[in-house]
């Protein structure tokens, strides 16, 4: 027999193609790793998403009040639910013991301090005591873009203040 002659070549023959199951006992402790970081990522998110229950709330119950605001006849009425609203939100992530007691200026700085702002104490966030303790006929006199300012400001604060913030 003469191995050169083409009589003897035969086909290639392609090797079985490797097999992706059962895989490497790394992959495996590579999938649990990243069902248990995913699961881990997943619990967090609910928690936070739980513990800012009370923010969806008072952001849904300021965008009624916003709404109403449009009516002129009822706006002393609204305007007075402002600082109300801020305060039970305020209470609902602080704590009663820290926030109920707040009054004047101490509740516009706690409110800055909370949100890392001055929307409360030099802008019109300072709207807010006087929409609680200012005759009805003065807060007639309020213009609309200072209620807008005000609106901006409780909706900043209200999205923005960290309950963990020491204030």
């Amino acid at each position: 027999m003469d191995p050169g002659n083409l009589q003897n070549l035969h086909d290639i023959i392609s090797p079985q193609p490797v097999a992706w199951l059962p895989p490497a006992p790394g992959w495996y402790a590579l999938g649990f790793s990243l069902f248990l970081l995913c699961s881990w990522f997943a619990v967090q998110k609910y928690l936070a998403w739980k513990r800012n229950h009370y923010r969806r709330e008072a952001l849904k119950e300021l965008g009624e009040l916003e709404k109403q605001l449009a009516d002129r006849a009822q706006y002393q009425h609204i305007l007075r639910q402002l600082p109300e609203l801020v305060k039970r939100t305020a209470i609902a992530a602080y704590g009663r013991s820290r926030v109920a007691s707040l009054t004047g200026n101490d509740w516009l700085v706690f409110l800055d301090k909370t949100a890392a702002t001055h929307l409360f104490t030099k802008g019109n966030g300072r709207l807010l005591q006087d929409c609680l303790y200012q005759p009805s006929s003065q807060l007639a006199t309020v213009s609309n873009e200072q209620v807008a300012e005000l609106q901006k400001a409780v909706t900043y604060w209200i999205r923005k203040h960290q309950p963990h913030s020491h204030g």
